[in-house]
Formats: structure tokens, sequence, C-alpha cells
């Protein structure tokens, strides 16, 4: 399939290009091999806790949660069921680029980590307003978890499109199924 900015190049080598752009070559700094790996795994819970104390300080918690959590199971489902379709080797199968963390050979579109991440952040910043500031703390560490991710090896910039569309369907989905009891049709 050919790239609709780029003729006659195809998407996957566009993708590999990309990625080896972002990927830690061999004169990455220390600091930036240690953030890399940091970023790569800590904003998972980082956000969790973020989302729980938001929550906790909601006058609507309910509906909060609601989204949240419907956005992300379904996310997250998506994700599941298009990987169980769509077999993308990673990076470091086909021998590009340097690896950094240990990851099992498994599908790499689109990025779980991304998708969780992103399905967090988007329904509170689509749709409630009190919420913004951790919706966008919640966003910048998912994007901080793209970089990473593709810098320490184990997904390409593609995987990351991937989960942000996925989760902004889902963020649509959950904000038009739950909507604030006084919102206007």
């Amino acid at each position: 399939c050919a790239s609709p900015l780029l003729p006659g190049v195809s998407m996957n080598s566009l993708n590999q290009h990309l990625f080896l752009l972002f990927n830690a070559d061999a004169h990455a700094s220390a600091f930036s091999i240690w953030l890399g790996r940091a970023l790569a795994e800590w904003p998972a819970p980082i956000a969790l806790l973020l989302v729980a104390l938001a929550c906790y300080r909601q006058s609507n918690r309910k509906l909060f949660a609601l989204r949240a959590l419907f956005a992300t199971a379904l996310a997250m489902g998506l994700a599941l069921a298009i990987r169980c379709a769509f077999y993308n080797p990673r990076p470091f199968v086909l021998g590009l680029g340097r690896m950094l963390i240990e990851h099992d050979a498994t599908t790499s579109f689109p990025s779980f980590h991304a998708t969780f991440l992103f399905s967090l952040a988007l329904p509170p910043l689509l749709a409630q307003r009190s919420t913004r500031g951790t919706a966008l703390a919640v966003g910048l560490l998912g994007i901080g978890i793209a970089w990473a991710r593709i810098f320490v090896g184990v997904h390409y910039p593609f995987d990351m499109a991937g989960a942000f569309v996925v989760s902004a369907i889902t963020a649509g989905a959950a904000c038009a199924v739950f909507k604030r009891p006084n919102a206007k049709p």
C-alpha cells in the first residue's frame, strides 16, 4: 500500500523509516536510555493514580468513572481484536534498530500501552472541563510512553497512531453513551 503523503513509498517502509529516526542509536546517551526505559513502563501506573485521584475529587464521580471504564475497556477490546486479526512483527523481530527492554515477539499493532493511556485521557479531555488538567497530564504520559516504546525498540510509530485512533473512537463512544444528566440532546 503506497503512502498518500509520499508517492512511491510503501506505508511499511515509511513506518520503518520513522521507527529508525526515533529508535535509540549507538550514540544515545545513558540518560536518554534511562528515560526511555522508565517512560516505557512507568506511565501506566502513574496514569491510573492520576485518574483515581481525579475521580475521587469529582462531584460527578459516576459519570467520570463510567466514561473512563467504558472507553478503556472498549479500546483494549478493539485493540485485542485488531491484534488477533492482523499480525505486524515488532521491529526487533525483523532485526531493525536497537532493542533496550525485553519483550516477547508478539504483534505490535496497535500498542496496548498507548491505547490504555490514550483511552483514559481522551474522554475527560473531550467532555469534562473539570478534569481536563488530569486528562492533559495522562495524555502527556501517553505521548511519553509512545515515544519511549519506539525509542527502546518494541514499537513502530504507526502502532502509536493506531492506538490513538482506537482510543479516540472509543472516547467518542463513551461520551456519546454516558452523557451528563442535564445535557441537551
